[in-house]
């Protein structure tokens, strides 16, 4: 994977005439090459299996909790970073260009992004996919991962999608500054989130298995998060889409109600 700054170039062509000639000056239009889109991999819900991380020539392999969705040229992550002991999630577009996939966040765990892209390869393997990443910065430490992930599912259902928090109201909690996005897709979700609670900024993330059930009910099944309590919890949501670019979902938490509108990203 390479890690670029996002440029943006022209050309531009000067067109001059003397005047001794009356003759107009031919300039050829430049030509671009056909970009070859195919996707080396399938929209859907991925796990990963392992990483392995290499910093200045000692290797250390780690197991982690972490889920990626890719869906409809959009992407998320979301997982517990023991490197920087903090939520470390993303998400923004993705883009296949002759068989590599180009990520570009527009959000992380810390707020929006720009003017980042990542070119990543990826090779399918029997259960997923592999990728390498190189030169992932934390702080002032430079790090190569190899990574190794399972598809979970490519399932699909009517509330696919990426989010973006647009309101919300809540019995049940006073907290400021609420943002949220939230990616379905592959028969599963992924979640992350920021708020300031008690004068404190706070942020969570979430994923697990997502379904909607014959009565219509959409039902989440926690498959790990950053709040306090097991996994395999199951939470029942009234989702609708509003139109083809809003949803709203509404729950229960501690007794009371809390709704929630998006926004199609």
């Amino acid at each position: 994977m390479t890690l670029k700054k996002l440029s943006l170039v022209g050309s531009g062509t000067t067109v001059s005439a003397t005047a001794s000639s009356d003759e107009d000056q031919a300039v050829s239009e430049p030509t671009v090459s056909a970009i070859d889109s195919t996707p080396s991999l399938s929209d859907g819900a991925y796990a990963l299996i392992s990483v392995d991380v290499t910093e200045k020539g000692n290797v250390s392999s780690y197991l982690r909790d972490q889920m990626k969705i890719y869906h409809q040229d959009r992407f998320m992550f979301a997982f517990y970073n023991d490197l920087t002991d903090k939520v470390d999630a993303g998400a923004g577009y993705t883009q296949w260009v002759d068989g590599v996939l180009v990520e570009t966040p527009i959000a992380s765990q810390d707020g929006p992004l720009e003017d980042l892209s990542f070119d990543i390869t990826i090779v399918p393997t029997e259960v997923g996919y592999s990728q390498s990443l190189k030169g992932m910065m934390y702080g002032e430490r430079s790090v190569n991962m190899v990574e190794q992930w399972k598809t979970l599912s490519t399932e699909t259902t009517v509330f696919d999608g990426l989010w973006k928090l647009d309101s919300r109201s809540s019995e049940a909690d006073q907290w400021e500054d609420f943002v949220e996005m939230k990616l379905i897709g592959g028969g599963h979700f992924i979640f992350f989130q920021s708020m300031v609670v008690d004068d404190e900024p706070v942020k969570h993330f979430g994923f697990g298995s997502f379904r909607v059930d014959e009565a219509g009910h959409v039902v989440e099944t926690g498959i790990t998060s950053s709040f306090e309590g097991p996994g395999g919890e199951e939470f029942k949501l009234n989702m609708q889409l509003i139109d083809d670019n809003h949803m709203s979902q509404s729950f229960e938490l501690n007794g009371a109600t809390v709704t929630q509108t998006y926004i199609r990203i």
